[in-house]
């Protein structure tokens, strides 16, 4: 994560924080070393939690006078009941897994870490260590069933490239989509750039999108990364996408009247006479290839599958599940080893495809 998008996520942190009571503040200020997304999904889930707490006539509001008394008086079917606001609100298990660890992790500050000025715990009595949280549990092989038809698997992945190149463009012409398709050939270059990146490389997407310009060693295809956590590291990409982002740079310039201070590797298109093109961003790329997505007939596919889709076909090819992991730049072999059940599943549905009626 580059700095500047490290500042846009805690930019949003401190809009939720203005909304929140003062003891939320108190304790994002405790945990201000964690990752920034860490601390913006604190806030989320805390507002969500509260403004469900006002909803509920449980304090009448707002958000920012709720205080501790009332997290005092929170019961069991209290907490019960809002995971099962959750659950009618289609979250997912893990998200609210998520939610109920954020509230767990602020009981437990309010009540065994923070004191007032006569050395007594903010709460006195602590709700959450009750709660018993579910979080959905799955094998590697029920985790590669979910995501096998959902990427791209061997000539898919050129396909795939080649429609962004040629075919997109004939797509919106035939869909009379005019102004689609000016924007993109505008942005053509730049999106097969990103994309054949992160499927030559294997990058996540906040790591891709934190490449600049200068960090970047066309000799031996490689460049220097902010990996997950902020930590750097130097990776390899492929000779294909190579090629595309060569093709990108030669227009980066000129197109998008970029500034020389500006060494962001991948841009967004400048907005208005005045505006300034500035790094792409997550949620901008997002959308980007959900269009891309959409018109293939895949529209399962998003940034993180091509995360997969790069690493299924590359055990497939290496069978090196130590490099991979490495290269994915994974805590632990266990979350490589979904890739292995991935290919198994390929042969298993060649075998099929070759002994078929």
């Amino acid at each position: 994560m580059t700095p500047e998008q490290k500042q846009n996520i805690m930019t949003r942190v401190d809009k939720h924080l203005n909304d929140l009571p003062w003891f939320i503040n108190e304790y994002i200020d405790y945990r201000i070393d964690a990752s920034a997304n860490t601390l913006y999904n604190y806030v989320r889930d805390y507002y969500k939690f509260f403004d469900w707490i006002v909803n509920e006539g449980i304090h009448p509001g707002p958000m920012t006078e709720i205080d501790i008394y009332t997290l005092e008086k929170l019961t069991m079917q209290n907490i019960i009941s809002f995971e099962r606001y959750c659950m009618r609100n289609n979250n997912r298990v893990d998200t609210i897994a998520r939610r109920l660890n954020s509230l767990r992790s602020l009981f437990h500050y309010l009540s065994q870490v923070a004191e007032d000025e006569e050395g007594y715990p903010y709460l006195h009595r602590n709700v959450m260590v009750k709660v018993n949280i579910r979080k959905e549990k799955l094998s590697n092989k029920k985790k590669a069933e979910k995501i096998a038809n959902k990427i791209l698997l061997d000539d898919e992945i050129s396909a795939f490239r080649n429609f962004i190149r040629e075919d997109y463009g004939n797509y919106l012409l035939e869909k009379n989509q005019k102004r689609k398709h000016s924007s993109y050939l505008y942005n053509r270059e730049r999106d097969l750039a990103l994309i054949s990146f992160m499927l030559g490389s294997g990058l996540r997407i906040s790591e891709a999108l934190s490449v600049n310009v200068d960090t970047i060693d066309w000799n031996n295809n490689q460049v220097d990364i902010t990996r997950k956590g902020d930590s750097g590291d130097v990776v390899s990409f492929s000779n294909v996408a190579a090629e595309d982002m060569k093709r990108y740079l030669e227009i980066r310039d000129d197109r998008y009247k970029v500034s020389r201070s500006n060494k962001a590797f991948f841009l967004s298109r400048k907005t208005g006479n005045g505006g300034l093109a500035n790094r792409l961003t997550v949620r901008a790329a997002q959308l980007m290839i959900n269009h891309y997505a959409d018109a293939f007939g895949k529209s399962s596919l998003t940034l993180h599958k091509l995360r997969h889709s790069f690493a299924t076909n590359y055990y497939k090819v290496n069978k090196d599940l130590a490099t991979l992991k490495t290269i994915l730049n994974h805590a632990n072999l266990e979350t490589t080893m979904i890739y292995t059940y991935i290919s198994n599943k390929q042969i298993e549905q060649s075998i099929n495809k070759a002994d078929s009626r």
